[in-house]
Order: C-alpha cells, then sequence, then structure tokens
C-alpha cells in the first residue's frame, strides 16, 4: 500500500510540475538584410525564476548587449521592439545579480560570440516568468546588439541591434 501510494504521489508530483514548468522560445535572426546571425533563445519557468538558455551562430566575435525589449515586433531593424523591458521602472544593470528591482528585467548584460561566431548564454532572472505576473515576457524580444553593454546609464550604449526574435510561449 505504501508503495502504490508512494507511485502515485511521485505521478502527482511530475505532473504537477509539467503544468507548472511553461516553456517558450524566440527564434532569432539578424535584423540586416544580408545577415547570417540566427539562433534559438528557450525559456522556462523554474521555482527561481526564467531560466534563459541562447545558443547562436554567426555572430560577430566579441561581446554583444543582450536584452529582453518591452515590445515583440523585430520590425525596423529590430527598432520595433521598443527599450529594454522594464516593469518596475528601475535603472539599467545586471538582472541575474541585482534582481528587478535594481535593473531592467531584461537587461541580461552581455552575450560573447567566439571567432567562429558562436555564442551561448545561461541564465535565471529571478522574479520574471513566462507569463501570468507583473514581469512576464512572452510576446516581448530578445535583442542582440552590435555592441558590448557597459552597463552605463540609461541602457548600457550597446548601439545598434542586429538581431531579434520574438518570445512565444512553446509548452507546458
Amino acid at each position: 500500500m505504501i508503495k502504490q501510494l508512494g507511485i502515485g504521489m511521485l505521478s502527482i508530483v511530475f505532473m504537477t510540475a509539467g503544468v507548472l514548468a511553461e516553456t517558450g522560445v524566440a527564434n532569432i535572426k539578424g535584423t540586416g538584410m544580408n545577415s547570417l546571425l540566427k539562433g534559438t533563445v528557450t525559456l522556462t519557468d523554474t521555482s527561481t525564476g526564467l531560466k534563459v538558455d541562447a545558443h547562436l551562430t554567426k555572430m560577430p566575435p566579441g561581446q554583444h548587449g543582450f536584452h529582453i525589449h518591452e515590445f515583440g515586433s523585430c520590425d525596423d531593424m529590430g527598432k520595433a521592439a521598443g527599450g529594454h523591458y522594464n516593469p518596475e521602472n528601475a535603472m539599467h544593470g545586471m538582472v541575474v545579480k541585482d534582481g528587478i528591482m535594481k535593473a531592467h528585467a531584461g537587461d541580461l548584460g552581455n552575450i560573447t560570440a567566439g571567432t567562429d561566431g558562436t555564442a551561448t548564454l545561461e541564465a535565471v532572472i529571478p522574479d520574471v516568468t513566462l507569463s501570468g505576473s507583473k514581469a512576464s515576457v512572452a510576446g516581448r524580444a530578445f535583442i542582440v546588439h552590435e555592441k558590448v553593454d557597459d552597463f552605463s546609464q540609461p541602457v548600457g550604449n550597446a548601439g545598434s541591434r542586429i538581431g531579434c526574435g520574438t518570445i512565444v510561449i512553446s509548452g507546458k
């Protein structure tokens, strides 16, 4: 009886975890006409925040500002995505380190591309979710910037937008 109860409880835990773990994706494409930049950002709601797992290719080598912006449109070479996502009206900073009360919820800092043009980034943004909270990102956009985010105010001087992808919910 206890064994069956244990198995039953285990099944319930897995089912509950499946319901709570909403996932999303942003397919990044270059904003320029001849850009080959592309990649995928996978997002997963976790108990500690929104897990971000980015894999990009064909990027110019070096560091590039990497942010979530307020709107999900990549029109006008990414400019239609608006400014950094900032539901708490915080200063520009590093959200993973500082939290959404002290940094824009979309301020992920920089992503670094190697000499082969590949870049990866893994981070968890505390107090941010895909949907259902004040700091939800579904329907917004990831932007890859031309230059490094130097963390200056108000937005880090990262230059033009060379990559963009809209965040969509992909499953639970």
